[in-house]
């Protein structure tokens, strides 16, 4: 598209052209080697090093030791190969990918010996010690730096806020947030921000958001936050990622704050240390680059994507979609906004993500296009004239995911391990949309959780009792089943029957869906359980009814088990 042009520090705009035209380059070559997905950067904690065979961790240009004989064996895992100790540091190249016995067949689906522990076939192990030093000194350990003019410009300002030494729990994953005072004497706009990262061992994303007004006394100090400060720190902001020098936002707008709206910002950061290593602590944060002279618009960030992810294990390809539909643009904007700048997010099994732009059934362009994904390596796309989105246009986004090497179903979650499937995009104005996320669960558009409707079932009104049939039904439930009893009695099968025959329980995405929004509190798994004492012709939970007249405890349990997996 003229006018269009690709922000990546990490692939070039050619790279990004022929993966489009269906040529996958280094990425294919990735799958023919055992764990080759999966081999970490010896310098950089939290990168893996996508380019294998070239000097480049991202692949392209100049090969490296183990690149040269790689081509040299036909771009294939052989037995030669897998025995050759490339990089000369006495382990072979099948030691090194975990697959010690040269066992391991590309494409047949079979998981190497070892999945942990893995190294660079081409990089000198121990990388510092003396006996490497010579033969790594082409190994870069810098990150990319932040490239903005306008930070340059003597009306902008800049502040830096950072986390205290704190120290990082033994856990897999870990969200902790803080909250800060920020200039408020005016109104201002953050135009760009980039990273001071302390412990790049576990430091693996920060996001930023903006705190409302409030008289409750706010934190000052971290504190476990799950995936959201709270504390009425809700409006995103912006933030960083492993692999990001910083953002540097458009000249059109800007994120307004100070006096008349956000004079606090929350850090929550995402602490990543699979290992459980105790005894780290980190000191990260942001600085934040700011000017009086406001842009044109105010700015914000809008999410679309898919919240229901169920990723088998061992598959090369799992692909989800989730679409904002032109009913609910139509619904969440009051005016057109105008979209510079869109990022794609998943995590390491991601492998491919793109966002549609469409328009009355025809697609109009791609907001990212990412055939190629890598968590490490974010891809900005930025469009030097911003994309305007009409009320009514839909947007579709698609994820695809390799599982491989995991021996065990992924869901969506918070934690690294977990998956997610988002586009990022950021817009303005501020004001022409009603909320800033339009996320699909399956197929049912949550709509920025405005209102789901589907078909003749409210999904709220349901959930909460908001009209009189379903006060009725919930009630009659309620008060005619007895779970203490464990007894069907007829009143109580009469009112599960009344309650199963309402068009939100009537079976499909919506009845799942209400299903997992009443599973996340112990009054609602006590409502399912009531639900389940008697038999009814239909179990539209998807569990098969068993004849008996109640159900015991274990199976009770064994259903909201499943439940929660759904």
């Amino acid at each position: 598209m003229i006018g269009t042009h690709v922000i990546a520090r990490t692939l070039t705009i050619l790279l990004l052209l022929l993966g489009t035209c269906g040529v996958s380059g280094y990425g294919e070559y990735r799958k023919r080697l055992p764990n080759g997905e999966r081999v970490p950067h010896p310098c950089r904690a939290n990168f893996y090093w996508h380019g294998l065979g070239h000097i480049n961790a991202l692949g392209g240009g100049r090969r490296n030791d183990f690149g040269k004989d790689f081509a040299a064996h036909g771009h294939t895992w052989t037995q030669a190969l897998c025995r050759l100790d490339s990089d000369g540091d006495g382990m072979t190249n099948g030691q090194e990918l975990g697959d010690p016995d040269c066992e391991w067949i590309a494409g047949s689906g079979n998981v190497p010996s070892r999945t942990t522990q893995i190294t660079h076939p081409g990089v000198c192990d121990p990388y510092s010690s003396a006996a490497c030093a010579t033969k790594n000194d082409w190994v870069s350990c810098k990150g990319a730096e932040l490239e903005c003019d306008a930070i340059n410009s003597p009306d902008v300002l800049n502040f830096t806020i950072r986390f205290p030494e704190t120290e990082v729990p033994a856990e897999d994953t870990t969200y902790m947030c803080m909250i800060f005072d920020v200039p408020s004497d005016r109104d201002y706009h953050y135009i760009a921000s980039k990273p001071l990262i302390d412990n790049d061992n576990v430091m693996h994303h920060i996001v930023v958001s903006g705190c409302a007004d409030t008289t409750e006394a706010l934190p000052n100090a971290p504190y476990k936050c799950g995936m959201s400060a709270g504390r009425g720190c809700t409006t995103g902001l912006g933030g960083w990622t492993v692999g990001s020098p910083g953002e540097c936002l458009n000249d059109k707008f800007g994120l307004s704050f100070g006096k008349s709206k956000f004079t606090r910002f929350a850090l929550e950061f995402h602490w990543n240390n699979p290992n459980e290593v105790s005894g780290w602590k980190d000191s990260s944060g942001m600085t934040f680059f700011y000017t009086p002279n406001l842009r044109p618009n105010n700015g914000s960030i809008m999410s679309v994507g898919q919240w229901h992810l169920a990723i088998p294990p061992g598959r090369p390809e799992v692909t989800f979609r989730g679409e904002c539909t032109s009913d609910c643009t139509q619904r969440l904007m009051t005016e057109p906004i105008y979209v510079p700048t869109a990022l794609n997010h998943m995590h390491y099994l991601g492998r491919a993500g793109f966002v549609e732009h469409i328009r009355n059934g025809q697609r109009l362009r791609y907001l990212t296009n990412e055939p190629e994904y890598s968590y490490d390596n974010p891809l900005y796309f930025q469009f030097d004239e911003p994309v305007q989105i009409l009320p009514g246009d839909s947007l579709v986004t698609t994820c695809t995911f390799q599982s491989t090497y995991k021996k065990k179903w992924v869901f969506y979650g918070d934690a690294t391990s977990d998956e997610m499937c988002f586009g990022f995009l950021w817009y303005y104005p501020e004001h022409a949309l009603k909320k800033g996320n339009c996320l699909s669960w399956k197929s049912i558009n949550m709509c920025g959780d405005e209102s789901i409707t589907v078909g003749n079932c409210n999904v709220w009104g349901f959930l909460f009792q908001a009209d009189a049939q379903s006060r009725a039904l919930y009630k009659a439930v309620s008060t005619n089943c007895n779970l203490a009893s464990n007894m069907c009695t007829p009143e109580c099968k009469m009112a599960v029957m009344d309650y199963m025959q309402h068009p939100c329980m009537r079976g499909g995405d919506v009845t799942s869906f209400v299903r997992r929004l009443t599973i996340r509190s112990k009054p609602g798994m006590e409502f399912l359980g009531k639900l389940r004492m008697c038999d009814v012709k239909k179990n539209d939970f998807g569990f098969p009814t068993s004849g008996a007249a109640g159900t015991s405890m274990v199976s009770l349990l064994l259903i909201m088990l499943a439940m929660l997996m759904a």
